[in-house]
């Protein structure tokens, strides 16, 4: 049936309503309009997509410019202290006016690096960011990375969409960021027993093949606050927890948010402590 067909034939169905009007379509028909659908919607679609990663690379280029302003403003030597910290409060207030609308449209977290200088003056936003190890300290390890891999039930290569933290049984799992708990469920298969907590900016993360869940759904929870135990629940090999985080809808290496909030502080405390000698020093 060609294009002009189709259209021909719902006009004439047009007293009818749609879903009268859909089971009248056989299979052909309906195969045709959903490649007609599909075309349409990919030639929509392009200029936005095009639209969206020219925004993202103009946002990323001005975070960056404002980034290394900050750090030049962080680093250098007072000589008027009025101007010095007016320039810093501008260039403060430039970030976080821009900060939020960033953080909801960047896909990774390659695109943290240029936030660093800022997140050294205001780390507490890292509070709603996956950005800590969601496992107590110790005695665990990686056992499998995000990516291609060799699955170890079907020995097939399949893409693994997070990480694996090797642990004992019952070893305590804590959010890895501030948020509401969507969705916990206990299955036979894939992930076991699991929870999902969504957080601010478009972030979710998954914690899978727990023994003990030790939150609800609709809860909010603190980062770094206990949600449940390390098990070998589902379709597992033995202990460890399945981390993943959802970034827009889209699974993304978790890897280098592990200790992203831990070396932000790491870099605050030799800050502090170097100040805080060259002050002892000062007569």
């Amino acid at each position: 049936m060609k294009s002009f067909e189709i259209v021909k034939y719902f006009q004439k169905n047009k007293r009818n309503n749609l879903l009268k009007a859909l089971k009248t379509v056989n299979k052909k028909q309906l195969a045709t309009i959903g490649f007609l659908v599909s075309l349409t919607l990919f030639y929509l679609s392009g200029p936005i997509l095009r639209l969206s990663d020219e925004t993202l690379e103009s946002a990323s280029n001005t975070m960056e410019s404002n980034a290394e302003a900050l750090k030049a403003n962080l680093n250098e030597v007072i000589s008027d202290t009025i101007v010095h910290n007016k320039e810093r409060q501008y260039l403060l207030l430039n970030i976080e006016e821009k900060l939020v609308a960033y953080l909801y449209q960047i896909p990774d977290y390659s695109y943290f690096t240029v936030l660093e200088p800022y997140l050294e003056y205001a780390p507490n936003i890292l509070e709603q960011i996956p950005s800590a190890v969601p496992l107590e300290k110790g005695d665990y390890w990686l056992s499998s990375e995000y990516g291609i891999r060799q699955h170890p039930i079907s020995n097939k290569e399949k893409k693994h969409f997070g990480i694996d933290l090797a642990a004992t049984l019952n070893k305590h799992v804590y959010a890895s960021a501030k948020g509401t708990v969507v969705l916990v469920l206990h299955s036979k298969n894939g992930y076991g027993t699991h929870i999902i907590i969504t957080h601010r900016f478009g972030f979710q993360t998954l914690y899978g093949h727990l023994n003990k869940v030790l939150v609800k759904e609709g809860e909010t929870i603190a980062q770094h606050e206990l949600i449940g135990t390390v098990g070998n629940t589902g379709t597992s090999t033995g202990y460890h927890l399945h981390y993943e985080i959802i970034k827009n809808g889209l699974k993304i290496d978790p890897l280098h948010s592990l200790r992203l909030k831990q070396k932000i502080y790491e870099r605050l405390y030799i800050k502090t402590k170097r100040y805080g000698t060259e002050e002892k020093r000062d007569p």
